[in-house]
């Protein structure tokens, strides 16, 4: 019985790891885009990816969160203040509208609601 809770456990625990895992790197993939409208240098993956971990780190704690998440991407990727908080912005952007267009891939009755004369399909 107690093998068996622990094998259950230990598959959550590795579920909620590959998501985090998963999550960081779609992350990494929008930051790089967004850097890539700022100019900001060290684009590849991997060194998003860290970036994406620390804000991911640090996006916990109001306001002062923002503060050091537009820090990290000022000092990693080279770029200023004003385009740090641009390529933030960026990618917040990116991720609602890739999430909007996944939720009415996935349920497209859903428009209709936003746009009542529309026909369902």
């Amino acid at each position: 019985m107690q093998l068996d809770l622990a094998l259950l456990l230990g598959g959550y625990v590795g579920l909620i790891v590959l998501m985090l895992v998963i999550g960081l790197a779609i992350y990494a993939v929008f930051l790089g885009i967004a850097l890539g409208f700022v100019n900001g240098e060290n684009r590849e993956i991997g060194s998003t990816f860290v970036t994406a971990l620390l804000m991911s780190i640090v996006g916990v704690i109001p306001i002062i969160g923002w503060i050091l998440q537009w820090y990290f991407i000022k000092t990693r990727h080279n770029v200023g203040w004003g385009g740090a908080i641009v390529a933030w912005l960026i990618v917040i952007i990116i991720e609602a509208i890739v999430l909007f267009g996944i939720i009415f891939l996935l349920n497209p009755g859903l428009l209709s609601v936003i746009i009542p004369m529309m026909p369902t399909p």
